[in-house]
């Protein structure tokens, strides 16, 4: 049965490929305004933390998961809103002006912490890969890819200072396509794998019940950062009009929460077969082989592909932030090696599931500055409902940045 599991895996990656590579799709300015959060959303992030939250919670994990969909997509209503009546008057003067550079600010870091984490997955995913078929045991240094992230992030400032980042970041925009073929490919393969034990008469959830506590559920707010990636939308409108990013914002998080929902349902059975011993994000790795021989070297071209392309956005799409905060105060090529630092001082300091952890907590900073601009709007316009909505979105935000934690 693994070789129609991969064959299942195989036909969905090329045919929705060609799908998404079509002229009519790529020309299509709804799907141009819907890809952009939705790969910010669903990169390889979520493939591996989601053994990771089985780990943790056990069979309730796509409730959970569910769960931080929820405040996703309440957050993204905040920020549809923003978008609707914010976005017009940005960039004025004044004290609500100054909240919002706040909030450019507490963007630039999460953004750093994010690139750190994304190029330590890309890393570790390389690495197990690598070192698995040839018998390497790996100490927990090795295995978070923490030497390649800094490679990268070295070769990027140097890119970047010398000749900047379009031209990566346009090969990046060619992969956008694939990554999400590939993340249903492999979302297709666990679901086929469920489907062939219950043909079998085999399909049973594995006994595993961990217990469950305030400090299991703080670090299920540590892992927020996996859900956010919708905010991009706030920040295209030079390309797309509001009502097209509003629209296209939703679409982006309700395909995302089905996919979300569906692959930890996906990945129980698996953890039948195979149990990790601790909360480790190459996991998914060791998992997926259950299924299918194919679907981890699927997952380390995702991992290539989304979290190198993520990065190289992150870091040019953030130099101009920095170069707004500091007033033209920095000539544009060095901010490419100063954003590259600075994640290469996460890196240093930093595992993936604590970089994880600090991203969610600077994310949902980020995002309760943005409730705190969006209550202010809800006043002016006198809609009260609206305000108590946003208000217990703000204080859902202010509880990740408080309390959550590493995995």
């Amino acid at each position: 049965m693994t070789l129609v599991i991969s064959i299942v895996v195989v036909v969905t990656l090329l045919a929705l490929s060609a799908i998404l590579y079509s002229s009519r799709v790529q020309k299509s300015e709804v799907y141009q305004a819907t890809v952009v959060p939705l790969a910010n959303i669903m990169d390889i992030g979520f493939v591996a933390m989601t053994p990771i939250i089985v780990f943790i919670i056990g069979l309730e994990s796509p409730l959970i998961m569910l769960g931080l969909c929820a405040l996703g997509y309440t957050m993204g209503w905040v920020m549809r809103y923003n978008i609707r009546k914010y976005e017009p008057i940005a960039g004025g003067k004044g004290a609500l002006h100054n909240v919002a550079r706040l909030g450019q600010a507490s963007l630039l870091v999460a953004s750093l912490v994010n690139v750190a984490y994304y190029l330590q997955l890309m890393g570790a995913v390389i690495i197990i890969l690598i070192a698995v078929p040839l018998g390497v045991n790996l100490d927990p240094g090795v295995s978070r890819g923490s030497g390649l992230a800094v490679l990268s992030l070295v070769a990027l400032g140097l890119i970047g200072f010398s000749r900047g980042l379009d031209q990566l970041n346009k090969l990046g925009e060619k992969t956008t396509a694939f990554n999400l073929a590939a993340i249903t490919a492999i979302i297709v393969g666990f679901l086929a794998y469920n489907i062939d034990a219950v043909l079998a008469g085999a399909w049973a959830l594995p006994n595993y019940d961990p217990p469950v506590g305030s400090e299991e559920l703080r670090k299920i707010l540590g892992l927020f950062a996996i859900v956010q990636g919708f905010e991009a939308s706030r920040y295209i409108g030079s390309q797309y009009s509001a009502d097209l990013r509003i629209r296209t914002m939703r679409i982006a998080q309700i395909i995302a929460t089905i996919a979300f929902v569906l692959f930890p349902f996906a990945a129980l059975l698996l953890f039948a077969d195979y149990r990790p011993d601790s909360a480790d994000p190459i996991s998914v790795v060791l998992i997926a082989t259950v299924a299918s021989p194919i679907l981890p070297w699927l997952i380390l071209l995702l991992a290539v592909g989304s979290q190198a392309s993520a990065a190289v956005n992150a870091i040019s799409s953030r130099s101009a932030v920095l170069l707004e905060l500091t007033e033209g105060g920095v000539e544009q090529r060095f901010t490419y090696p100063i954003l590259a630092i600075g994640a290469i001082a996460v890196v240093l300091v930093t595992d993936v599931l604590s970089a994880v952890a600090i991203a969610s907590r600077v994310f949902a900073a980020f995002f309760a500055i943005q409730c705190v601009i969006a209550l202010v709007m809800a006043s002016r316009n006198n809609q009260w409902t609206r305000f108590v909505g946003i208000g217990l979105v703000g204080l859902a935000m202010l509880t990740i940045a408080l309390f959550g934690i590493p995995s």
